[in-house]
């Protein structure tokens, strides 16, 4: 029960762009990027508190939809949404609204260019779904993140990326949902959800037809609850701390609307399922050259 719910939990940010919706490019005034795309989502394994691991088996899939819209050259509006299925439970889970700002951006015929971007936003649940049912759909956290982004691009078309930002927890535990625990668990002392930080390291190739990435991302919670087995808890309040690897491919025949196929896989780490994700995507673009 608990353990999908954390499963879910972590699909959100794999729904368009591997690293999530703040990466280190912008689309252009008045340019209009959509990206559906569909994920296979599996783990065998998942990672607790302390080095522990449980042998629990989960297949599921995601239906994502990724818009970006550049309201100025140097300023993108970013919105997320996404569709859960399980085998238990279907429907829709998180979504989000972001906002990029590029305040530097310079090239050189040496160099190449280095942007800087800041970016903030907002995730939230879609729908009141509940987060301690059977196969629950994901967290229904409220995350505030304000995240830093520094994109080199080289003279010889090689990109290198690195971001890192803080991230808020604004969602508070229902009582209701502590009124469930309490009847299994009648001494039960929720713990309040946990603010988390974040950082990543991507390096990639664009070009006309086609763009390649490969990336590494961390995750690190410092308190918040911990998964026991058997145990009656609410994965809201949960500390989720992990490290993943993936990579992007996508190709364009004509350099604007295109194809592409992602993967990502978690390594390890706390309160989190060693999850395997494919995702299969198109991007639409509109207006622009």
């Amino acid at each position: 029960m608990i353990r999908q719910a954390l499963i879910l939990l972590l699909l959100v940010p794999f729904s368009a762009a591997a690293q999530g919706p703040l990466d280190g490019y912008l689309k252009g005034k008045g340019v209009l990027d959509l990206a559906p795309s569909f994920s296979f989502n599996s783990a065998r394994r998942f990672d607790g508190a302390n080095n522990q691991t449980f042998d629990t088996p989960y297949r599921g899939s995601l239906l994502s939809l990724f818009g970006e819209y550049g309201v100025h050259e140097k300023l993108d509006l970013v919105a997320t949404a996404a569709v859960v299925f399980t085998e238990n439970q279907s429907g829709l889970q998180d979504g989000g609204l972001f906002v990029k700002y590029r305040p530097f951006y310079k090239e050189t015929a040496k160099m190449g260019r280095l942007g800087v971007l800041f970016g903030t936003g907002a995730s939230f649940p879609l729908s009141d779904y509940e987060p301690t049912a059977t196969a629950a759909l994901g967290q229904k956290a409220v995350t505030v993140p304000a995240r830093l982004i520094v994109q080199w691009e080289t003279p010889l078309g090689i990109f290198f990326n690195l971001s890192g930002g803080y991230n808020w927890r604004l969602d508070d535990l229902q009582e209701t949902d502590i009124a469930a625990i309490r009847r299994v668990r009648p001494n039960y002392q929720p713990i309040d959800p946990q603010d988390f930080s974040t950082i990543l390291f991507k390096v990639g190739l664009p070009t006309k037809h086609y763009y390649l990435d490969a990336w590494v991302e961390r995750q690190f919670t410092s308190g918040g609850a911990d998964y026991v087995e058997n145990v009656v808890d609410l994965p809201q309040a949960y500390g989720v701390s992990y490290t993943q690897i993936g990579g992007t491919a996508f190709y364009s025949e004509r350099g604007r609307n295109g194809v592409y196929l992602s993967s990502g896989y978690i390594l390890g780490g706390r309160n989190v399922s060693r999850i395997l994700r494919v995702t299969l995507g198109a991007v639409l673009k509109i207006g622009g050259r």
